[in-house]
């Protein structure tokens, strides 16, 4: 898809001629700089088919303070594909988060790292479908902890728990909590083995989630066996 001809669609100064040409729609291929009824604004290349083109600057924008103002709501800066965020780009959301990496058919699709604005957590590694998948590193901010493995659709599922000053939790996870067999390495070179389990009470039945509601993660105690080796 591109810009339609049916009126003026935005202001385009193309920037690939001098003196520079401005126009109110794309009208051919070439370097511009366009800015939209909306407020948003490009800086990039297009195509014959008024698509944009290898690397490009995206702003989104709202409403300012002032009348007929705008202010930075969020930014792409990277390479463009048929009009879609493809290839290496850094994207600011508006929440404040950014990831810089790998794109695919404006997804989040390769290797590429993303930081969550609210507590600094960040992740890097692998994603597919703009979702965490494969090999990967999380780190929260708060207590330097550090998730380090597998990832399936989003969740940790084997791999290490880093706690800083503390230990290492080496084993399986689900819906990112340690699940299953695994085994801590303290700091003083002591290892235990042990599952993480889930204890019910008798009669007790597992709650299935709300049509809708993500599952829980579940809630679940370490049952370790005797210290008795050391590293």
């Amino acid at each position: 898809m591109g810009d339609e001809e049916g009126g003026p669609q935005c202001k385009v100064v193309y920037t690939d001629v001098d003196p520079e040409e401005e126009t109110n729609w794309i009208k051919r291929a070439g370097a511009a700089r366009v800015t939209y009824v909306n407020g948003d604004s490009f800086v990039g290349t297009f195509d014959a088919e008024k698509n944009k083109q290898g690397s490009g600057v995206y702003v989104w924008v709202k409403p300012g303070e002032e009348e007929g103002s705008f202010v930075e709501k969020a930014r792409y800066e990277g390479s463009w594909k048929d009009n879609q965020k493809h290839g290496v780009g850094k994207m600011t959301f508006p929440n404040g988060d950014t990831f810089e990496g790998e794109w695919f058919e404006n997804k989040i699709q390769g290797e590429g790292t993303y930081v969550y604005k609210k507590t600094d957590d960040m992740y890097s590694g692998s994603w597919v479908d703009g979702k965490k998948h494969g090999k990967g590193r999380y780190e929260y901010a708060a207590d330097r902890s550090i998730l380090l493995g597998q990832w399936e659709a989003g969740q940790i599922t084997t791999g290490k728990w880093e706690l800083k000053g503390a230990a290492v939790y080496d084993g399986e996870f689900k819906l990112g909590r340690p699940f299953g067999p695994g085994q801590f390495t303290f700091e003083s070179g002591l290892t235990q083995s042990g599952t993480y389990t889930v204890i019910k009470q008798p009669g007790e039945e597992e709650e299935a989630p709300a049509e809708g509601e993500a599952p829980k993660p579940p809630n679940v105690t370490w049952l370790g066996d005797n210290i008795v080796s050391f590293v």
